[in-house]
């Protein structure tokens, strides 16, 4: 069974996980869509809306998987995204994304949204850069001096989590960025081989020199974290 067939049947046989469509995306080449349309979703429920001016795609957890990140019986930073193109390895992934507070989460929960690449076929192991909405330099009033320089986090699952990289690299897979909760804000990532470069808005804000899953070739997703609804729009893959 080929990756993106296994795909596809543990998104119908997961209880967790909904297939809500399919499109066509070329590889390698562009690949465009002003509101995305999943292949398949993971730990997640999806909802098209009008957010801020623009149309595109809302993602939150599924209430089960909720409820178990706030007892603990859940791991944070899984695998909770809509697989949204099936073939990459190398090159550029792009989005407009903006987060807020469902109010269903822990009181610590930041507004996480991000985009997950070198997804595994069962889904288990990804690698993923997700912004902490709440964390940025643009809000009003400012983070705490604890949290302003944790606003954009490199983590790879399933034993790759921001406490595991803080404890051992304080500084080196997360940093400050200019964004806030309720905004629109740009991110791209280029991937190279072993290495990642992560702009906000046009800037430099990261880079990762040691992927965990470089050369993989695999699906992208639209990642969202614990207490958070994120939004999508305009999204561009290229694969190399």
């Amino acid at each position: 069974m080929s990756q993106f067939s296994a795909l596809g049947r543990r998104s119908l046989i997961r209880g967790s996980a909904t297939a809500l469509g399919t499109v066509v995306l070329p590889a390698p080449g562009w690949a465009e869509a002003a509101v995305p349309q999943p292949l398949a979703t993971n730990l997640v429920t999806t909802s098209p809306r009008r957010w801020n001016g623009r149309d595109c795609l809302s993602l939150e957890l599924t209430d089960d998987e909720q409820a178990g990140r706030l007892d603990k019986t859940r791991s944070g930073n899984g695998p909770s995204f809509a697989i949204v193109h099936r073939d990459f390895t190398d090159g550029i992934i792009e989005a407009a994304i903006g987060a807020e507070l469902t109010g269903k989460g822990a009181p610590d929960d930041r507004g996480f949204a991000g985009l997950s690449f070198h997804i595994g076929p069962d889904f288990e192991t990804h690698e993923t850069v997700y912004l902490r909405m709440t964390n940025g330099r643009l809000n009003v009033p400012p983070p705490l001096p604890s949290r302003i320089d944790r606003a954009i986090q490199y983590v790879a699952h399933p034993d790759f989590h921001f406490d595991v990289s803080r404890d051992a690299f304080p500084g080196r897979y997360e940093k400050g960025a200019d964004i806030a909760i309720g905004r629109w804000h740009r991110l791209r990532l280029e991937v190279q081989g072993t290495h990642l470069r992560a702009l906000v808005d046009g800037v430099e804000v990261l880079t990762v020199d040691d992927l965990h899953y470089a050369g993989r070739r695999g699906p992208v997703g639209l990642f969202v974290g614990d207490g958070s609804r994120g939004f999508f729009t305009d999204l561009s893959v290229l694969a190399a």
